[in-house]
């Protein structure tokens, strides 16, 4: 099932976020499957795109968040050991320089 969702910044993807332990990049004038974003060993409960529409980051209950690359799928960043919970969710900064995520462990 799918835990989130959002549109890319210029309207034409949509990225869900999958207790598949994925994040899917999708066309969304179509619905075509573009991208399969693996990596994460546990449900990915957040994904949003990065302002620009090149990034997009993922927070599992694995603890960790992924940023990859919206044209590819290849994983660009790992962050891990910041939180000891849960990352539920996880967005851009409004110029793209810094991630903001949340937690259950309250970090």
């Amino acid at each position: 099932y799918v835990n989130a969702c959002e549109f890319s910044p210029d309207g034409s993807l949509v990225v869900t976020a999958s207790a598949d332990r994925t994040a899917r990049v999708w066309n969304a004038e179509n619905g075509t499957l573009l991208l399969v974003l693996e990596g994460h060993t546990s449900y990915v409960l957040g994904c949003a795109f990065s302002p620009d529409g090149k990034r997009i980051i993922t927070a599992s209950v694995d603890e960790k968040a992924r940023v990859f690359s919206a044209e590819t799928g290849e994983c660009q960043l790992i962050i891990e050991g910041e939180h000891t919970d849960m990352v539920i969710c996880c967005c851009f900064s409004h110029d793209g320089k810094y991630i903001l995520t949340s937690s259950r462990d309250q970090n």
